[in-house]
């Protein structure tokens, strides 16, 4: 039933009407099924990039990004700290799951001075998801004043 058609029916109509035929229920309804179907392929492609992440080796940008995470852990204030972009070195072994990345960072020492440092970082992935840190073997951090 359309708004025009349900505003032309007397009281005692609107009250006999089921309720199923009032128009804001009709609305109600073909938004809630627009709403569900587009949930359900978001949902889709969020589990399917959650797939993607567990089922590859990771790369050479997401082998520098969880080295980071790493540095971070070994700078005495790791808040800081200031990592250039994408200017690193990456040396991957894919086959012994062996990753060396070196790289420069900008970080506050003891004394509150900004000091440039280069480290290395040599990596072992175990598997699973690379951006979690259970997932790699940290094997050694050298960083460098």
């Amino acid at each position: 039933m359309k708004y025009s058609e349900w505003n032309n029916l007397s009281d005692d109509d609107k009250k006999n009407t089921h309720w199923k035929h009032h128009p804001r229920i009709r609305i109600a309804t073909i938004f809630s099924i627009l709403f569900a179907l587009v949930f359900i392929v978001f949902m889709l492609r969020v589990l399917q990039n959650r797939r993607v992440h567990v089922n590859r080796k990771p790369n050479r940008k997401e082998a520098f990004a969880i080295a980071k995470v790493f540095v971070n852990d070994e700078l005495k204030q790791p808040g800081t700290a200031n990592f250039p972009k994408n200017v690193f070195v990456a040396d991957i072994d894919t086959a012994n799951n062996n990753y060396n990345i070196s790289s420069t960072v900008d970080a506050q020492d003891s004394t509150g001075h900004i000091v440039k440092s280069t480290w290395q970082v040599k990596l072992s992935y175990t598997g699973g998801d690379w951006a979690d840190r259970k997932s790699w073997k940290l094997e050694d951090v050298k960083i460098t004043k």
